[in-house]
């Protein structure tokens, strides 16, 4: 399953208005093979191996999201199985890496217990939102089905696919702030403040909505426009700090740079640019393809 990458839309995306989100081609792979026995290991460079049973399963720690996947379908589950997970994603860049390895657990695990995938993202986003205690499931989709597109979370989910803009690179800002952190810093300042934020978020939708109509037409002109305009209501917002906001007017400065704003809840992480790669930024292509099964 590929990484991903928030384009514009963050937070009021979590109210129900509409994002846009972008699948990267950095990969987590995750294969698996079936024991006679009830163990199951699970081995990847990023923790130690872990080995555990189907019949008293280990639960949280780094492996968190892949053992959740495992707990919902264990029930369907004959033997034990071998998990080994690479990851061409760059840990600086964060670029999605639960929602990647969650979505491809669950394409392994119902392939192998003969369950259809249509219901993946469904599931992982149950998984993310009872670990995290929140969030939009925009990085899921985009696991899922690849590819740019625009995602709403409520009422229910909704999703459409996006013409491929122009090149689009992104810069670590060299730290991160946990997302659910920045969601419960913000719903802290909400309280007894509520209507000046509800009309910030209507805003914030409202832009959305315009990058989304100006994707469709492939007016990339006006996409630009309106990523530019969300990255100053990340500002008002109080997400995108000092720092964020040197990276970002050092990248518009450059030639051939159409927008550069916060990419995600903000407070540290990436600034994602659009077209010319801006000095210190990586390119970021899409991948067209969200999740993979080989059997």
């Amino acid at each position: 399953a590929p990484g991903s990458i928030m384009i514009t839309g963050e937070h009021a995306v979590v109210y129900g208005h509409r994002a846009i989100v972008a699948a990267v081609e950095q990969r987590i792979t995750l294969e698996l093979n079936s024991r006679p026995d009830r163990v199951v290991t699970i081995r990847s460079k990023i923790a130690d191996d872990l080995a555990t049973s189907l019949d008293d399963l280990a639960e949280g720690g780094p492996y968190r999201f892949v053992l959740a996947a495992i707990a919902l379908h264990r029930g369907a589950l004959e033997s034990g199985f071998d998990l080994s997970i690479t990851s061409e994603i760059d840990p600086t860049l964060g670029l999605g890496s639960s929602a990647a390895v969650t979505v491809a657990c669950l394409g392994a695990l119902k392939t192998l217990a003969g369950r259809d995938l249509s219901d993946v993202h469904q599931d992982a986003l149950s998984i993310v939102r009872s670990i995290q205690g929140r969030g939009s499931g925009a990085d899921l989709a985009a696991s899922c089905y690849g590819g740019m597109i625009s995602y709403r979370a409520l009422p229910s989910v909704e999703w459409a696919p996006l013409p491929v803009p122009p090149a689009l690179s992104l810069r670590y800002a060299g730290y991160k702030t946990p997302t659910s952190e920045v969601l419960q810093m913000i719903a802290t300042r909400m309280e007894s403040n509520e209507q000046a934020f509800e009309a910030l978020y209507e805003k914030m939708g409202r832009e959305a909505d315009v990058a989304i109509a100006a994707a469709q037409a492939e007016d990339w002109a006006s996409f630009a426009g309106s990523l530019q305009r969300y990255q100053s209501l990340m500002q008002e917002l109080g997400v995108s700090d000092d720092t964020l906001d040197d990276i970002i007017k050092a990248a518009r400065s450059e030639d051939g740079m159409m927008a550069a704003k916060v990419s995600g809840s903000g407070l540290g992480d990436c600034v994602v640019a659009l077209g010319a790669t801006p000095a210190g930024f990586t390119p970021a292509p899409i991948a067209e393809q969200g999740l993979m099964i080989h059997e």
